[in-house]
């Protein structure tokens, strides 16, 4: 990259980490000012951690810098570079992928917006009424609605990644590009649907917080919900890096992977609740086989901020963020070990 390049990426890092910043804090501060038991407020060990990242990050910027004036490398550089690079490739392939999903549509991206909705008075009704599970959950619809939106944008992202490789394939043996970005731009383009998804959810939660009893209400809260996004979007990355390698030499996973959707689905707490186990003897080990299900503490974190309105644990973020850094890490290793391959069998 250029001098003046170099410059522009330092700029988003640090304006990135700026913006970060402002939103956990005014979507956690009724956890940031409580005390401890040893009756220190929580922003005493805050504030030195976001002056401390902040700091690391600017040396990064910097070095980034000046190493760039030199021609070195950087760790993360070679990163930042493909994606300036191929920029406009990747705008065109997400804006397609986008546009495909609609095509010849009566009602277009507006089924990002109808497609939760309807699911959701589906399974209100099947759940809630007719089979009666619903567990004692205040506001199930909207429990139901976090769920399903955040099942859909993982069910979607990986199902479109899988395929992103076998279906570039007249791209990938004519023209040199880097082969992770058609997993990449699969997600994007299929995370697009879960930011409108979002849309509904927010204005569902308002109307019917109106009319339910206790009373739900939005709060600053919400503004934690990119990091749950964020938490998805990176797992999905690392799935879709997996799941694409293995489409190309067992296209049986394509069939496979439905199955083990479902199974999946299932067994998240999308229409039922942890609360139906307790107190039940010899089923005590589904509790704790669920801490081990990302999917689980990925809805379990939206729910979190939308139906109590404050900000997850902070055991929680650190949680998500390492399913999420193991997911692409094993995704990513796996790509790697394989792409040089991937001519070969298409």
């Amino acid at each position: 990259m250029t001098n003046i390049q170099v410059k522009k990426v330092s700029k988003y890092i640090l304006w990135t980490y700026l913006v970060v910043v402002c939103l956990f804090t005014i979507g956690a501060y009724d956890k940031l000012f409580m005390k401890t038991e040893s009756g220190v407020s929580r922003l005493v060990f805050y504030l030195p951690f976001v002056a401390l990242a902040g700091g690391l990050l600017f040396f990064y910027t910097r070095l980034l810098q000046k190493n760039g004036e030199k021609g070195r490398r950087v760790i993360g550089a070679g990163f930042f570079e493909t994606i300036h690079k191929y920029r406009f490739l990747i705008e065109q392939l997400v804006t397609r992928d986008f546009k495909i999903k609609y095509k010849r549509s009566v009602l277009g991206v507006f089924w990002s917006f109808l497609n939760p909705l309807l699911m959701m008075i589906v399974q209100y009704i099947v759940f809630s009424h007719l089979l009666n599970i619903r567990g004692g959950v205040a506001h199930y619809a909207i429990y139901l609605l976090c769920g399903i939106v955040m099942w859909n944008g993982f069910n979607d992202c990986s199902m479109q990644s899988m395929r992103s490789i076998t279906g570039n394939s007249a791209l990938i043996t004519k023209v040199y590009v880097p082969k992770y970005i058609y997993p990449v731009t699969k997600v994007f383009s299929a995370s697009v649907n879960v930011l409108l998804s979002m849309i509904p959810l927010l204005l569902v939660t308002l109307v019917y917080g109106l009319f339910s009893t206790p009373r739900l209400f939005l709060k600053p809260s919400v503004f934690l919900l990119p990091f749950g996004l964020l938490f998805l979007l990176v797992f999905c990355i690392g799935m879709g890096f997996l799941l694409s390698s293995l489409m190309v030499f067992f296209h049986d996973i394509e069939f496979l992977w439905t199955v083990l959707s479902t199974a999946w689905m299932y067994a998240t707490p999308i229409i039922y609740s942890l609360s139906m186990f307790e107190g039940k003897e010899g089923v005590q080990w589904i509790v704790t086989l669920m801490k081990f299900n990302p999917l689980y503490h990925y809805i379990s974190f939206v729910r979190t901020i939308i139906l109590e309105g404050t900000s997850p644990a902070f055991s929680e973020y650190l949680i998500c963020a390492a399913f999420s850094a193991a997911m692409f890490a094993i995704g990513i290793t796996v790509f790697k070990k394989c792409q040089d391959k991937f001519i070969l069998y298409l």
